[in-house]
């Protein structure tokens, strides 16, 4: 599940280069917050998705040096915890290129 986590975080990244001259110079991003002007961000607010997945990830990871191999459940909560906040964070960037392109 670490090598999928991975590959997410990295088809982020290549998604947000292919699509980065197609772009335009705003696009939503913060879905919490009213409609309008504030859901809008630039073009270099979408590595925002790629940075908390790496920033998940990482915590993640360091957080298994301390868990005990006998407690599995919690090996493999936290892995597959990354992976499904890679995998959303894959799918909202997807969308938004889609809204948007």
């Amino acid at each position: 599940m670490k090598k999928i986590s991975l590959g997410l975080l990295a088809a982020q990244i290549l998604v947000i280069l292919f699509a980065w001259q197609r772009l335009p110079p705003e696009l939503p991003l913060f879905y919490s917050r009213p409609w309008g002007k504030d859901q809008l961000t630039n073009p270099v607010g979408l590595w925002l998705l790629p940075g908390l997945s790496s920033l998940v990830f990482a915590v993640n990871l360091f957080l298994l040096l301390f868990v005990p191999r006998e407690e599995r459940l919690m090996q493999q909560t936290l892995i597959a915890s990354s992976m499904l906040f890679n995998l959303l964070c894959f799918v909202t960037l997807i969308q938004i290129i889609k809204l948007v392109v």
